[in-house]
């Protein structure tokens, strides 16, 4: 048996090749002496153990996608980083909004890490009050402000450029700043009033 024999042997044992191939190579398979038989034995038991062999690790999470793009399907939709901005006016009382605190649904945003949580959403000023928790060592990107934005930070640290804010601290930008790149080391938890039109600078 030639050593390319071998190979296209080796091949069809484990299923590589097609029908008709694996019928012309188990007639190679028959004309093997048992030396070889023995050999190819071995080879084809210790072939199939090698996955089993491995630590299992977990995919990246973006495999998926990766393998769906390159297949030509279409990506699962992705969180917009942005997506309070989505939010639409709520049908409620006039006089009263009442959150209470196990009410309502922390979304992921776009940005990992960052998570927000509707509080209210007025469509027609174009503004939102929510609830933003980041954890420890996520950022959020830069961006312009369409209009004023508050922030008051109930727990953690949020940094701004050079500034460190900490649990109590409140911060007011108006319409048109910029923030520079927010981040937080120990994770921080935010009550943000903000427009729903704001730009992301990235």
């Amino acid at each position: 048996m030639t050593e390319q024999q071998y190979e296209n042997l080796c091949a069809a044992l484990l299923g590589a090749g097609n029908t008709e191939e694996g019928t012309r190579l188990m007639g190679l398979w028959q004309q093997a002496s048992s030396a070889e038989r023995a050999a190819l034995a071995d080879l084809f038991h210790v072939l199939r153990t090698v996955p089993y062999a491995a630590e299992p690790l977990a995919p990246p999470g973006e495999l998926k996608q990766r393998i769906l793009s390159l297949a030509g399907q279409p990506e699962a939709a992705q969180p917009a980083v942005q997506l309070w901005k989505n939010w639409g006016t709520e049908s409620v009382p006039a006089d009263m909004v009442i959150r209470r605190r196990q009410e309502g649904d922390w979304e992921a945003t776009g940005v990992d890490g960052v998570q927000a949580k509707r509080l209210f959403a007025d469509g027609e000023r174009g503004y939102v009050s929510m609830l933003v928790r980041m954890a420890a060592g996520s950022a959020y990107p830069s961006h312009r402000h369409a209009g004023y934005e508050e922030c008051y930070v109930l727990q953690g640290d949020l940094r701004v450029g050079e500034t460190v804010l900490s649990a109590g601290d409140y911060q007011r930008a108006a319409g048109g700043s910029v923030h520079v790149v927010q981040s937080t080391e120990q994770g921080c938890l935010l009550f943000i009033v903000s427009s729903q039109h704001d730009e992301l600078l990235v």
